[in-house]
């Protein structure tokens, strides 16, 4: 279970870098180790490349 905390962290695009707490993005388990991605909308619109920072798995 997370905390208040955790909830309120401030989290950014994988892909572009910009802070997306409270905006449309989307969280997601990496496909090959699990790791939680966040992405904007706008990134994930325009199929920018991201790559997992733990396995280095990339993907549109």
């Amino acid at each position: 279970m997370s905390s208040k905390s955790e909830e309120r962290r401030e989290h950014t695009c994988i892909s572009c870098g910009i802070n997306i707490s409270g905006t449309s993005a989307a969280k997601f388990d990496c496909p090959e180790c699990g790791t939680l991605i966040y992405r904007c909308s706008k990134c994930r619109k325009q199929s920018n490349l991201y790559e997992c920072p733990d396995c280095g798995f990339t993907g549109p």
